[in-house]
């Protein structure tokens, strides 16, 4: 789960490398949910800037989850992808994996861009 102050990697192309969590509401995030993030590492010819804040979606957590199936996931790192207000992805490619729970959050442009999904 990510809560304040969490630092995520971005798996986009947008520019940013790193980003923290800054919502300021006191409960935790799971896979789909969009939140604010502050970008803290950014390349220098990217969309975004350090400094800069951004929206973004959970696609990654290290926190297991298990589905109405029964079986578990997990993955190695947090992660997110950049939107915009209308949560349309900035990058033009996801790096990484994307899970089918994004479908059920209306998220279909992040799941059709993701390299894989789970």
């Amino acid at each position: 789960m990510i809560q304040n102050g969490t630092v995520l990697q971005v798996s986009d192309n947008s520019g940013a490398k790193t980003a923290q969590c800054i919502n300021q509401s006191g409960r935790s995030w799971g896979i789909g949910d969009i939140i604010t993030v502050a970008i803290k590492a950014a390349a220098v010819r990217g969309k975004v800037a350090a400094g800069s804040v951004q929206k973004a979606v959970i696609v990654e957590t290290r926190k297991e989850f298990q589905r109405r199936d029964g079986s578990v996931v997990k993955f190695h790192q947090n992660s997110c992808v950049l939107v915009n207000a209308k949560a349309q992805p900035l990058g033009t490619r996801v790096l990484g994996f994307a899970t089918h729970e994004l479908r059920a959050r209306q998220l279909m442009k992040v799941l059709s861009l993701a390299t894989r999904v789970i």
